[in-house]
């Protein structure tokens, strides 16, 4: 499963993260580790952005970055 196919107050743990290295790193710098807890706060219509909790942090962003990060419940 991956962050975009969450549901608003689902939650999942991530155990990969996908693409290029300098996106990968930007995860990483956003506190997007392997084992730590997401939830999905909204989730803006026509495949807009996301906004999700991490720790005490809420990020939004874009839908197809989300995609490249694979969850499990």
């Amino acid at each position: 499963m991956t962050l975009a196919e969450l549901s608003p107050g689902e939650t999942g743990t991530i155990t990969q993260l996908n693409g290029k290295d300098t996106l990968s790193n930007r995860f990483r710098e956003l506190g997007l580790l392997d084992g730590v807890m997401v939830r999905m706060i909204k989730q803006a219509p026509f495949n807009g952005p996301v906004e999700i909790k991490v720790r005490n942090s809420y990020l939004s962003i874009r839908r197809v970055d989300a995609q490249k990060i694979i969850l499990e419940s």
